[in-house]
């Protein structure tokens, strides 16, 4: 009779643990908008933040489009923000359409007919602006705003896109699917069908991250060594060697000769160099095309053409590691991040790990249960003892 009562417990115990999870799933299904019950004259939009680059941007668009906090209302893109860097001389603001496809957007609850909010007085006139996530409420105006400078709209996106599109179970594939409708518009996409289009069906594409994180969240340290005490652990950030990045390859690839197409913010770094020595020819980098360049020219105004180039080639980049064979990436960039949430080979994208971590993420579910069941074990015996 005991061991059918402490059975009893524990079966409930795993029940529970499972009825969580589930809750995860099923609040993601019903949190998904009816677009027969969207207003066509309200919005919803926000500022963009300061030191907010493309990626950023883009967490926003997206988060925006999986969970939009006024699902009665369309969504207002503030348009894409092109910082002044890489030769770009002054910071630009262009439209989302000039990004990514209108049919997409459409899809997504985007407005795409720009010219109705084009009057920045009227659109002033018309948009309540509230500081924080949780002051974002229906209201009269046409349009609301979330603003900037409290950064609580960004860490709202930026914190559920990790959570939910990495951490946690059966949450990622409504984030999968809706980035993947963010379709580049032609030009965009000529200049990513023209770039190694021989190599990169079956390649490994490498992003490494040697500069300090994205997903910093106010921290200086250049390691973020305080920041996720469980995370940290599981995903390495810092201090690579070549050996170590090379060992990654090995990881994954499928063969010895498969090539390897590397992005990185510093060629230079000691670890990148070692790298490409290893690899020997198996090692690329992706360089601006002559289609590509005459796509963006063709595209826009001749003065434009060298700032759109050099905001558009990041985007590019990312673009075409989203249709490798496999992709290793650097978990907290955000620019790794976003090619792994959008590439539909799942089971051959990884981040920078050695093999152990890679076991316990891979498995990470089936330990926290088997944890769970220790735990209730651990509470039967001691409830027990204490009769």
């Amino acid at each position: 009779m005991y061991l059918v009562n402490r059975r009893r417990k524990i079966y409930l115990v795993l029940a529970a643990a499972f009825f969580i999870f589930q809750t995860f799933y099923l609040r993601s299904i019903l949190s998904t908008r009816s677009a027969s019950k969207v207003h066509n004259l309200k919005y919803f939009t926000w500022e963009t933040p300061d030191f907010a680059y493309f990626n950023n941007q883009f967490i926003l668009h997206l988060a925006s489009a999986v969970h939009n906090p006024l699902p009665s209302r369309k969504l207002l893109s503030p348009g894409i923000t092109c910082p002044a860097i890489r030769g770009v001389q002054e910071a630009k603001v262009i439209p989302v359409t000039d990004v990514f496809d209108e049919h997409g957007l459409q899809s997504l609850g985007y407005e795409t007919d720009l010219q109705r909010w084009s009057d920045p007085a009227a659109k002033a006139a018309s948009t309540e602006r509230v500081d924080y996530y949780t002051d974002i409420v229906e209201g009269p105006s046409q349009i609301i705003e979330a603003r900037a400078p409290t950064e609580s709209y960004w860490q709202w996106s930026a914190i559920r896109f990790v959570l939910e599109g990495f951490v946690l179970p059966w949450t990622p594939n409504q984030w999968r699917s809706t980035a993947r409708r963010f379709q580049l518009t032609r030009p965009l996409q000529q200049c990513v069908d023209s770039v190694l289009p021989d190599l990169v069906p079956h390649a490994i594409a490498m992003h490494l991250r040697m500069w300090p994180s994205d997903l910093s969240f106010g921290q200086n340290d250049a390691c973020y060594h305080g920041q996720v005490p469980v995370l940290k652990h599981i995903f390495s950030k810092c201090d690579w060697t070549g050996s170590y990045l090379y060992n990654n390859v090995l990881r994954v690839q499928k063969s010895e000769t498969q090539p390897v197409i590397i992005a990185t913010d510093n060629r230079d770094h000691p670890a990148i160099v070692d790298l490409v020595r290893r690899l020997g020819p198996r090692a690329h980098f992706m360089e601006m095309t002559e289609t590509c360049t005459t796509a963006i020219r063709d595209a826009h105004p001749s003065n434009e053409t060298q700032w759109r180039i050099a905001t558009y080639w990041p985007i590019v980049e990312a673009a075409v590691m989203v249709r490798t064979e496999s992709f290793i990436g650097s978990f907290w960039s955000t620019f790794s991040q976003l090619i792994a949430i959008r590439r539909h080979r799942v089971h051959r994208t990884f981040f920078v790990q050695n093999r152990l971590q890679e076991f316990v993420w891979g498995n990470r579910w089936i330990i926290v249960l088997a944890l769970v069941g220790a735990l209730g074990l651990s509470v039967v015996r001691t409830s027990r003892r204490f009769r």
